[in-house]
């Protein structure tokens, strides 16, 4: 059986397609998938935003993960998975503001109590956001941005989708990444893209 590791920042939209298209595809192949956070706020805590819009998103991304962590010590690492999900439904397609209301929705329709909305202007869960966001640095052994995924033990920055694959293709990149990750001599492949949409 496939093992996979999936660190992701909630606010990424890289992350997000790749985490919908891994979630059908392990679904589909009987692999298993552990969730993990990461954090592009600390990712990226020693530039200065370029734009008020990254600005946002970055303290987006830092409140978000306090909010991922608070849940995880409440209910245990398997509640990462249905909370991103809900999470991402509501900022990446809704196109929702993550205000306090929403995030208490968004815990509610994970299962999780409303109340831990408060956890996103709470400074107290930033060391476990910066320890499971270290992990995913030593795993990938430099800085990556979101997603990293480890696959049977070998990691890698990406896949950095642009959108989410379906199909034959959705297929066709399951099992390419797989045989990729069992191949030692290969480090990497990348080409430019911008950030998927999913209106």
């Amino acid at each position: 059986m496939t093992h996979f590791d999936f660190y992701f920042d909630p606010v990424c939209p890289f992350a997000w397609a790749a985490s919908r298209w891994l979630l059908d595809r392990a679904t589909a192949h009987d692999a298993d998938v552990d969730w993990h956070l990461m954090s592009l706020a600390i990712l990226n805590e020693d530039e200065e935003p370029d734009s008020d819009e990254q600005r946002l998103r970055l303290d987006t991304a830092r409140r978000l993960g306090r909010v991922v962590a608070a849940s995880t010590e409440k209910a245990g690492p398997d509640v990462i998975e249905p909370l991103y999900s809900a999470l991402g439904r509501r900022l990446h397609h809704a196109g929702d503001e993550m205000t306090p209301s929403v995030v208490a929705e968004v815990l509610a329709e994970a299962g999780l109590p409303a109340e831990l909305a408060d956890s996103m202007d709470d400074a107290s869960f930033d060391d476990a956001v910066r320890e499971s966001h270290e992990r995913s640095q030593e795993a990938l052994g430099e800085d990556g941005g979101s997603p990293i995924v480890g696959i049977d033990g070998t990691y890698f920055f990406g896949p950095v989708l642009a959108g989410i694959p379906t199909g034959d293709e959705a297929e066709t990149l399951y099992t390419s990444l797989v045989a990729l990750a069992g191949t030692s001599s290969f480090a990497q492949l990348k080409r430019p893209a911008d950030p998927p949409t999913f209106s």
